[in-house]
């Protein structure tokens, strides 16, 4: 660090290759922070791509006490290690640094499907068990965890496809390889338009900027109970510097703050929700007993 606290340099780790979601967000945030003046130099973003999330988190643990190195950090980061017999990481070992946002995830099909609300997809899967498929991101993303509870919340079977970036998920469904994706409504919005894909319920309450007259899975009458919101934040290394925390919190709650930040937000269908470092270790913390408990009941849990 230089004398005023500030990190020589700084790099982004994310646990998706080029093109997922959390390489698109460090791009776009580190770009965001640039044209803001929040931050003078580039921040590269550096792709850890094994074990959906542990090699990302093996790789930042195993900067310890560094204060050149961030990770963007999503749910996916609580339930792979929860997944995993003796996994050698786990998000508790590493610095919270700050939350960012959340990003409400809506539930779409093709235009054409005959589907008009979630409980209309659910009847067609319990009717043809293992026939139907959902296409999403890595088996311990958010996406795969809610059709999963789904799943298990109503007797219903489909398959799972995986793809690691958003538009070869569209493409998925669009050619009917896949016939349902749960995503961040921006996923959607152009196929929307253009009347190829019709979004049928919001996974949660929280209402979604891009379709305000979309209704909750719970106000159609599907309650699943409590499912993991798809929150978006930074960790450090374990032991970093409280300087180099102070710093990165700093800069983060700048950038919430930047001229920029709300047109991000409302393009993306997203939801500030800024916590610092003494608030998103507990939250941390609470999401990932809530997971451990969603994992066991899905039966992803450690064996």
């Amino acid at each position: 660090m230089n004398g005023d606290g500030v990190p020589n340099s700084t790099q982004v780790v994310v646990h998706t290759g080029p093109g997922g979601g959390s390489d698109v967000f460090a791009r776009q945030v580190t770009k965001l922070m640039q044209t803001d003046g929040v931050i003078s130099d580039a921040w590269p973003v550096r792709n850890q791509t094994e074990g959906s999330s542990i090699g990302a988190m093996s790789y930042l643990k195993s900067r310890k006490g560094k204060v050149d190195t961030i990770a963007a950090v999503t749910p996916t980061w609580l339930v792979t290690p929860l997944t995993l017999q003796g996994s050698a990481v786990s998000i508790t070992d590493l610095q919270p640094i700050a939350a960012l946002l959340v990003e409400p995830e809506v539930i779409a099909v093709r235009a054409d499907s005959g589907y008009n609300t979630i409980k209309d997809f659910i009847a067609d899967a319990k009717s043809k068990p293992d026939q139907l498929v959902q296409v999403g991101g890595s088996i311990t993303a958010t996406d795969s965890l809610t059709g999963k509870a789904l799943q298990a919340k109503t007797g219903a079977q489909w398959k799972y496809l995986s793809f690691s970036d958003s538009a070869q998920r569209i493409g998925a469904l669009l050619r009917n390889d896949a016939q349902m994706m749960i995503g961040a409504s921006t996923d959607f919005v152009d196929q929307v338009k253009l009347g190829a894909i019709k979004v049928l319920a919001t996974v949660d309450d929280r209402p979604v900027a891009t379709f305000p007259k979309l209704t909750s899975m719970k106000a159609q009458g599907l309650d699943v109970g409590p499912l993991p919101e798809e929150f978006r934040g930074f960790v450090g290394p374990p032991d970093m510097p409280k300087e180099a925390v102070d710093y990165y919190q700093g800069v983060f709650e700048k950038l919430v703050h930047a001229p920029g930040w709300d047109d991000f937000v409302d393009e993306n269908g997203s939801v500030t929700n800024f916590l610092g470092p003494d608030e998103f270790g507990p939250f941390l913390e609470k999401q990932n007993e809530s997971l451990k408990v969603l994992v066991d009941s899905i039966g992803l849990g450690q064996e």
